[in-house]
């Protein structure tokens, strides 16, 4: 699954072109920083560009790069506010953003953004989705006095909250911006809670340019994954390489049941539930058995680093051609599809934990006898 929509600064020069397009962020901040003074543009975690603020005013210059947001974020946010996240400026171009902090201590994102149309448009979303989840929190705090957030009957209230009401949110104001790169940021970034026939939708309510855009063709390849991963569909093939760059093509399993898991460095449900399916892998392995895992890791390095850690004993490749989301619309990880011998998708089953009552171990049981 890949992180477009999180890459920050891609900066591409063009032999021969004198100057390149910037967005000029121009920021007044109001109050004392306690020499906490710099603004950084992110890349990830890692700080690409800064500024100091000086005599409460700083101006940052960044290169333009179509359909890419920079995110900003603060020194004074970093060292005293640290659970304040970096945020995305969603402009649709190059020129002036004006960004005014009327007090430091509420954080850079408490800004009021001018100067870019489509900037303005997300920060508004962003306004009212926060309204929407200190609305749903209290209300779930209210109705579970008490409880905590890993109570089941407390997450099942603040999701049906979720789906009542962020859901119909994201959804009217897609549709009210359909025109704006806003929108289609907005749907892309939210595509993995929103139900399939929503995300249709959506998509095609969005102008032919915003169509387009990268964010929107994330959904497109979502939509063709949903598709694709359908109980019944026979598995398109793909060719993937292992850690050793050895290519793989699934196609080379065919005969067995196949469990791909879907997993990454980065998960930790995922490395918790290693230890479990050694022991599945122990039970189920022969010819006519097989698991297959896949890394939706953009870092190889990290991906080797925790395949040695691990030492798991069944295939391991990478997807580096989006596998994940053009063939399966993988939402979250850890994810598994079980694949009949001639090629089908059975079923598939989203995490897996020490309870060993999932649907994919009780189909082996049956299709195994043990």
């Amino acid at each position: 699954m890949r992180k477009l929509l999180l890459v920050l600064i891609m900066v591409g020069c063009t032999v021969g072109v004198a100057a390149q397009q910037k967005i000029v962020v121009k920021g007044t901040v109001k109050g004392d920083l306690k020499g906490h003074n710099k603004v950084y543009v992110l890349e990830g975690t890692q700080k690409r560009d800064s500024v100091e603020i000086r005599n409460g005013r700083f101006t940052i210059r960044i290169p333009w790069v179509k359909d890419v947001a920079p995110y900003l974020h603060a020194e004074y946010d970093t060292t005293l506010r640290p659970r304040l996240p970096a945020f995305p400026l969603v402009v649709d171009g190059p020129g002036t953003i004006y960004l005014d902090v009327a007090d430091v201590n509420r954080g850079l994102r408490s800004g009021r953004i001018r100067g870019n149309q489509s900037a303005v448009d997300f920060q508004a979303f962003e306004d009212g989705r926060e309204k929407l989840r200190v609305e749903i929190n209290a209300i779930v705090n209210e109705r579970f006095k008490g409880g905590s957030p890993k109570d089941s009957g407390y997450n099942m209230a603040f999701l049906e909250l979720i789906q009542q009401r962020l859901i119909p949110y994201i959804g009217n104001f897609v549709e009210a911006h359909a025109g704006s790169f806003a929108g289609a940021f907005i749907l892309g970034r939210y595509q993995p809670i929103l139900p399939a026939s929503d995300l249709e939708r959506l998509y095609n309510k969005l102008s032919p340019m915003q169509q387009r855009s990268a964010p929107a063709q994330e959904v497109a390849a979502r939509l063709i994954g949903i598709k694709r991963a359908a109980e019944g569909q026979e598995v398109v093939d793909f060719t993937l390489n292992t850690p050793g760059d050895q290519p793989i093509s699934f196609s080379s399993f065919r005969g067995k049941y196949v469990m791909i898991d879907f997993w990454s460095s980065w998960c930790g449900p995922c490395k918790a539930s290693f230890p479990y399916m050694k022991e599945l892998y122990q039970q189920y392995r022969s010819d006519k058995f097989e698991i297959l895992g896949i890394s939706i890791d953009e870092d190889k390095g990290a991906w080797l680093k925790e395949l040695k850690k691990q030492e798991l004993p069944w295939p391991q490749l990478l997807d580096t051609k989006n596998v994940s989301v053009n063939s399966f619309a993988i939402t979250a990880v850890p994810t598994a599809y079980l694949i009949s011998p001639d090629g089908k998708i059975i079923m598939k089953q989203v995490g897996f934990g020490e309870e060993r009552d999932g649907e994919i171990e009780k189909k082996l049981k049956e299709l195994f006898g043990r």
